[in-house]
Parts: C-alpha cells; sequence; structure tokens
C-alpha cells in the first residue's frame, strides 16, 4: 500500500523529465543527422578592363596655338597733295586686280604743281644758259677795258714827257692822268663782272637742283595721286568718300596683297628649347588647322625677332585655299613640333599620375614608370607622348580603375 501511494506521489514529477529527455534526444538526433556544408573559397574579383597594343615610332609633340591673321604686306594709301578725291571704284573688302585703279585725286590738283615745278625748272636753266653769255659778254669787255687803259697809260706818258720838255701844259697831263684813273675803275669792275660769274653760276645751278627736286617729287606725287593696284589684292579699308577734299598726308585707304597672309601665333617659352632644336636639326615645322571639315598644313616660315616673357611669335604660311581669310581672324592650330623617336601614344585615361601606367602580363596588373613628353595627335585624338622601358608589343591597360596596383587580376575584354 505504501509502494502504491509512493508511485501515484512520483508520477506528476516524471512527466516534465521525460519531456526534457525527449527534446535533448531529438536535437542529438537531428544534430547528428543533419547534412554537411562543403567549406567557403574566397576567390579574388576579375576586374573587366580595354587594353592597347603599343609600338614605338617617331613622333611629334603636339601644342594647340591662339593665333591672327596678319599680312606682311599691308599698305596705307596717303594724299601726295591737298585735293579732291575724284575717282574711288573700290570699297572696303573687295578684291582686285593688278592693273586696277584704286583712288585717284583730282587732275588739276595733281598736274598744276607738276606744271609749276616743269617751269620753274626751265626757268632757272633759262636763267643758268643767260649768265654763261653774260660771262662770255664781261669777259670780252674786260679785255677791251685793258686795251683802253694801255692807251690811257701811254698817253700819261707821253704827257709828262712833253711836260718835262714844255711841249705841254701841266693840265694837260692832269686831264689824261684823271681819264687813266678812270679807266682803272672800269677795268676793276670788269673784272667783278667776271669773278662774279662763278658765285652766280653756283647760286643758280644750286637752284636748279632745287627745282629739278621738286619737279621729280612734282612727277612723284602726280604718280602717287593715281593709285594703281601693283597685285592682286584686297581692299583693307577705305578712309574717304568720292568727292572728299583731303590735306596732304590724310589716308585715303589700304590694301595688302592676297598672298602675303599669314597667321601669327605665340609658341610659350616651355616650348621654344625644342622649337629651336628642331630648326637647327632641319626639320620641317608645322601647324595643322581644321577648319569646315577639312585639314590645312601651315609650314612654319619663321619666328619672331624679338622675345617676350611670355613666349615667341611665329609666323606660319597660310595655303591659297585661306586666302578668302581675313586679317584678325583669330584661328586654333595644333603646333607639330620637333619628331621625337622611340616613342610611343596612349590615351590619357591610361596615364595614372604624371609619370605610371600599367602593362598586363598574365591576367596581372604590372606597374611601369615612364616619361611624360607631351601631348601629341593619333587620327585627330588627343593623346599622351610617352618614353620608358616598355617593349613593342605590350598590351597597356586603357581603361581608368581607381583601385588600379600591381597584381591586381583583370580581364581583357574585345
Amino acid at each position: 500500500m505504501a509502494l502504491t501511494g509512493l508511485t501515484k506521489r512520483l508520477k506528476p514529477a516524471m512527466v516534465p523529465i521525460l519531456i526534457l529527455v525527449g527534446v535533448v534526444g531529438i536535437f542529438i538526433f537531428l544534430k547528428a543527422t543533419k547534412p554537411t556544408q562543403p567549406p567557403v573559397q574566397i576567390q579574388q574579383k576579375v576586374w573587366p578592363i580595354k587594353v592597347l597594343g603599343i609600338q614605338k615610332q617617331s613622333l611629334s609633340r603636339v601644342q594647340t596655338l591662339y593665333g591672327k591673321v596678319e599680312s606682311f604686306r599691308l599698305v596705307d594709301v596717303s594724299a601726295p597733295v591737298a585735293g579732291v578725291v575724284s575717282d574711288l571704284p573700290v570699297k572696303a573688302g573687295d578684291n582686285f586686280e593688278k592693273g586696277m585703279k584704286l583712288v585717284a585725286l583730282a587732275d588739276s590738283d595733281l598736274e598744276l604743281p607738276y606744271q609749276i615745278a616743269k617751269a620753274d625748272v626751265a626757268d632757272t636753266q633759262a636763267q643758268l644758259n643767260l649768265e654763261k653769255l653774260a660771262y662770255d659778254a664781261n669777259q670780252k669787255r674786260l679785255e677791251f677795258e685793258k686795251k683802253v687803259l694801255a692807251l690811257k697809260e701811254r698817253d700819261v706818258e707821253r704827257n709828262t714827257q712833253l711836260l718835262k720838255k714844255d711841249l705841254a701844259a701841266k693840265s694837260v697831263l692832269d686831264q689824261s692822268k684823271e681819264a687813266l684813273v678812270r679807266q682803272q675803275y672800269v677795268v676793276v669792275g670788269a673784272k667783278l663782272s667776271v669773278q662774279e660769274h662763278k658765285v652766280k653760276v653756283s647760286q643758280l645751278q644750286a637752284r636748279l637742283q632745287k627745282s629739278q627736286s621738286n619737279f621729280e617729287q612734282a612727277k612723284i606725287n602726280l604718280e602717287r595721286g593715281r593709285i594703281i593696284a601693283p597685285y592682286d589684292g584686297r581692299i583693307a579699308q577705305v578712309s574717304v568718300a568720292q568727292g572728299n577734299r583731303v590735306n596732304t598726308g590724310a589716308k585715303l585707304l589700304s590694301y595688302y596683297a592676297l598672298d602675303s597672309l599669314e597667321l601669327r601665333a605665340q609658341i610659350p617659352t616651355q616650348q621654344l628649347k625644342t622649337v629651336y632644336e628642331g630648326l637647327q636639326s632641319g626639320d620641317t615645322l608645322y601647324a595643322r588647322l581644321e577648319r569646315h571639315n577639312q585639314q590645312f598644313k601651315l609650314p612654319l616660315k619663321r619666328l619672331a625677332g624679338e622675345a617676350k616673357t611670355s613666349g615667341v611669335d611665329a609666323f606660319f604660311a597660310l595655303p591659297d585655299a585661306l586666302k578668302v581669310l581675313r586679317p584678325g581672324e583669330l584661328l586654333q592650330v595644333d603646333f607639330y613640333g620637333e619628331r621625337l623617336t622611340d616613342v610611343f601614344a596612349v590615351p590619357y585615361s591610361a596615364l595614372y599620375g604624371a609619370d605610371r601606367i600599367y602593362v598586363v602580363e598574365q591576367g596581372l596588373l604590372h606597374m611601369k614608370h615612364v616619361e611624360n613628353l607631351g601631348e601629341t595627335r593619333i587620327d585627330g585624338q588627343p593623346m599622351v607622348l610617352l618614353r620608358g622601358d616598355v617593349s613593342d608589343g605590350a598590351q597597356v591597360m586603357i581603361t581608368h580603375l581607381p583601385n588600379a596596383i600591381s597584381g591586381l587580376k583583370v580581364s581583357v575584354m574585345e
């Protein structure tokens, strides 16, 4: 009876224990029978990139320049004399051909000074000829007066001898002496007339030379007052109108030859060394202009005679196809300097910093130090010009990766 009572008292306490044992057993069974997961393997990410196979060659540095069209034969026409503009068949911007009249002053304003100067020359020449005739007459007169003087001297001597012999009066001797003195004075005057000839001739010759110079100037003014085109060109500016009265030296118009156009652009100081070296080595330096989808080559003609702190002005020839340009137009050109050997070009996206690129070898990146030589153009596209220890055919990464380092795994895309 006592055992039965104990069993009745323990039966409620065993239920939680049995549940706990059952749960533990189920947990152990589930843990023992769960599937086994394979170990996780960590793999490096592969970065897709594009590459460029390089080939070392001879290339030129390219510098973008900004220049202005100029003419080295720009002529300003001024009025040689005061007058009226009688003929003005051209306007600013007109093209003209050789031999065409450009502007002219009134004939009366040009002919009158010419005729006056011509008459002055003739008058002075006539006076010079007259002076030569007077000189010949004065010489003959001097000879005559000397003969008369000799007669007067002999007359005085004769009267003196007669007076000593009391054959003549003293008054007769005095009269002969007076006549002698008067004749001596006449001879002095005749000598002076002969001696004055040289002075008068010198004066007249100087006046004739001056008159001839004035005549030549009037002749030049006559030609300059009618401007005839010396070559094919274009009118740059017209400063007067037909019918205007202008003063001496007033500007009439300006023009230039079509084949005198050139581009003036400044080469920066940092680029001058390579330009000088290129000129000394005989390289043909040039600039390239793109205009209306056309490419034009502009050879370097010369450098300016003086340098500035910012550089030196360079002058480039313009081809015939660009004769339509006008002085003052601004142009942007690419200047090709000295050709460099053993160099290669890559896009700017391939450059890291100022002197690093990455080469792909066996799917990994390898950094290479290079020398940055500036900019060049390949098929019209700007690229960086480099020189360094990189073999021909090397695959240079041109996709710019911010996290690029040596050893980074990459995959080359087509």
